[in-house]
């Protein structure tokens, strides 16, 4: 957890590494993203540079062979906290 943000998760966080990508809304282009602390309800994206991170998309983390529809709920610097929507 970053530091100064309170712990707000109802379910319990698994911390991983694993690489995923999404698209972009303004240009449709794949936005590489590292996938962080995975819960039941949702994971932190570290996405290292700006980026046009729509409000919801669809997270693709090719390695685990899962795709998700997520919705993004806080951001703080290049950390990007998403929900599970479906």
């Amino acid at each position: 957890m970053l530091q100064g943000m309170p712990e707000r998760r109802s379910s319990k966080r698994s911390r991983t590494d694993l690489e995923g990508w999404f698209a972009s809304e303004a240009t449709g282009e794949p936005i590489a993203c590292t996938v962080w602390d995975l819960s039941e309800s949702g994971v932190r994206l570290v996405i290292p540079s700006p980026a046009d991170v729509p409000l919801e998309f669809e997270l693709k983390i090719p390695n685990a062979g899962a795709v998700a529809k997520v919705r993004l709920v806080w951001t703080q610097g290049c950390h990007y906290g998403v929900r599970f929507t479906g």
